[in-house]
């Protein structure tokens, strides 16, 4: 840029900055306006949310959230009671086992059916327990034979 060109560019910028200075408040307060619009316009209402703490979230994602947090209660609910309905089937299996068991003790036979599953249930078990008793034996029968010789 020459010398004069620059000289005028300055004198320019001087007029500018005069008006301005004798303006200031026809020029601040648009200014001022404009920037509260963007504000107003930009900022958008968040919050943390309460599903995931430490998020921040807006209204849509707030209103997500609360539709999340109900479906998960509505299924913690539905694990509770097919939990309560898994109590109580137990429940009664085991007051029919107990009532088969009295019968039994009392001297009575409801029905052959419950006996011999009865027996045949006890008679496995106890085949199980004397197995395991008969190894025991044997492998301890096989450490005394091999620490002799």
């Amino acid at each position: 840029m020459a010398k004069d060109e620059k000289t005028a560019y300055l004198k320019y910028i001087s007029k500018i900055w005069k008006w301005i200075d004798h303006n200031r408040f026809l020029v601040i307060g648009p200014i001022v306006g404009l920037l509260l619009w963007i504000y107003a316009v930009s900022c958008t209402p968040l919050t943390e949310s309460p599903l995931v703490p430490g998020r921040l979230v807006n209204e849509t994602q707030l209103s997500v959230d609360l539709k999340t947090w109900q479906v998960q209660q509505e299924i913690m609910i539905v694990k509770f009671e097919a939990a309560g309905a898994d109590i109580e089937h137990q429940k009664e299996n085991n007051k029919k086992v107990q009532e088969m068991i009295l019968s039994l003790a009392s001297g009575g036979i409801p029905d052959m059916s419950s006996l011999v599953k009865l027996l045949l249930g006890g008679g496995g078990l106890g085949a199980l327990a004397d197995n395991v008793r008969k190894r025991g034996l044997i492998s301890g029968l096989k450490r005394n034979k091999t620490s002799e010789t």
